[in-house]
């Protein structure tokens, strides 16, 4: 399995007071010391590095009949990004996570679990059915000595997202704020299209047959 693909699972994750601590702050993971050194040590142990930055954290809270749709985290920069979870309360909710060309692989949420994947990868909840409003910290990390992917002039999934001008596509947009939440949103679309397969792809491919340019 390519490493960047891989999804380590762990538990009992030191989450008890991280609520009252963080419920309201930006980037939570960062005003509760112990819970951060722990994930940050779990990032370490999960991608054999030492070099990891805290990008961002922020707190998810589902309700009954609520769902996490299907998405993915993208940053335009060419290291290795991390994402992952850890839960502080509800019920037993699925996490679905699903690598490029791969089924998508379930995972049990409960208390003090705490999981991590590629950036990259799709990810969503089944529909929640708990009773208890359902909590957890989310949060991104990026690996400062290990690439995305091991293109050199090819361009694929895990790197188009900081390659984009390359393809050749104008995207007309306010701000780059904008252009970037263009971007976010499209990853997914040109990944269901087939543009990008497990390999990387040459930059002659005929664009014309996935976007109207």
């Amino acid at each position: 399995m390519y490493a960047a693909n891989s999804i380590s699972t762990y538990a009992n994750a030191p989450i008890m007071d991280a609520w009252e601590k963080t419920a309201t702050k930006r980037n939570p993971l960062l005003y509760d010391e112990t819970l951060y050194q722990y994930i940050c040590s779990l990032i370490r142990q999960h991608t054999g590095s030492n070099k990891i930055q805290h990008l961002y954290s922020w707190w998810g809270i589902l309700s009954k009949g609520d769902k996490l749709p299907s998405h993915t985290h993208t940053h335009p920069r060419p290291e290795r990004t991390i994402s992952g979870v850890v839960y502080e309360q509800g019920e037993s909710c699925k996490l679905y996570v699903k690598n490029l060309n791969s089924e998508p692989q379930a995972f049990t949420t409960t208390y003090g679990n705490t999981i991590l994947f590629s950036a990259n990868s799709e990810h969503w909840t089944e529909t929640y059915t708990g009773t208890q409003v359902r909590r957890c910290i989310a949060f991104d990390f990026v690996i400062l000595n290990q690439k995305s992917c091991q293109c050199k002039s090819e361009i694929c999934i895990r790197c188009v997202h900081y390659k984009l001008d390359r393809l050749g596509l104008q995207i007309l947009a306010h701000s780059p704020a904008e252009r970037e939440r263009y971007i976010k949103q499209n990853l997914n679309e040109i990944l269901r299209e087939g543009l990008f397969n497990d390999k990387p792809i040459a930059l002659s491919i005929d664009k014309n047959k996935y976007f109207n340019v």
